[in-house]
């Protein structure tokens, strides 16, 4: 434990079985526990984009094997990471944040902190690049449904389901247009602190959320 503790060692956790270790007896007699687990500091976990620790079946031993697979960061492109505003209307972006932290670790606290962060940044990440579409093109797509279903309204096709998936669209576009409004603000914003007075025409022009 002191090893541990002196050199700032994080227990990266796994997947399958919770254990790892068997005495194979049976019955009453049998016991189980996971001896075996990799271990590392935050400079380690920092290095990879991702990894995931398996338990394998335990076959030919009392012990499971433990299989490590991590990919490195690709270090020609650049990896800043920026926080956008208008996550927060998602509820996908808490649920991220929610598992990141409730995760667990074993370390310091500003190591805990620095480790927790870290996870935070790399599920935000996969969220935004797998779950989070383009919010001008929703835009686009929800502007055209509304097209289409506000064509009905004076036929004799507009049934009240149409009318429920109207006010359902009208509900999504203002919102998609809030986040919109929220993503150009912050990044408006973010220009002023880098630019000063140099585009003052432009933030003029800036509608910034209240």
């Amino acid at each position: 434990m002191d090893f541990v503790d002196s050199n700032q060692l994080l227990d990266l956790g796994y997947q399958g079985s919770p254990f790892t270790w068997s005495n194979n007896q049976t019955g009453l007699a049998r016991r189980w526990a996971r001896l075996d687990r990799f271990m590392a500091n935050t400079t380690w976990v920092g290095s990879f984009d991702t990894y995931i620790i398996n338990h394998l079946p335990r076959t030919a031993s009392d012990h499971s094997p433990i299989f490590l697979k991590a990919k490195l960061y690709d270090n020609h492109k650049k990896h800043v990471f920026r926080f956008e505003n208008y996550w927060l209307e998602h509820e996908n972006c808490h649920l991220n944040v929610n598992r990141a932290w409730n995760s667990r670790t074993r370390a310091t606290p500003m190591h805990a902190l620095d480790h927790l962060l870290a996870k935070t940044r790399k599920y935000l990440i996969k969220w935004k690049a797998k779950g989070l579409s383009q919010i001008e093109k929703d835009i686009s797509k929800t502007a055209k449904q509304i097209t289409f279903l506000e064509s009905l309204e004076s036929t004799h096709q507009y049934t009240e389901l149409d009318n429920l998936a109207l006010r359902a669209l009208y509900n999504k576009h203002s919102a998609l247009l809030r986040q919109n409004s929220i993503k150009w603000a912050q990044r408006a914003k973010l220009l002023w602190l880098r630019n000063g007075d140099y585009n003052s025409s432009f933030f003029q022009h800036c509608e910034f959320p209240k």
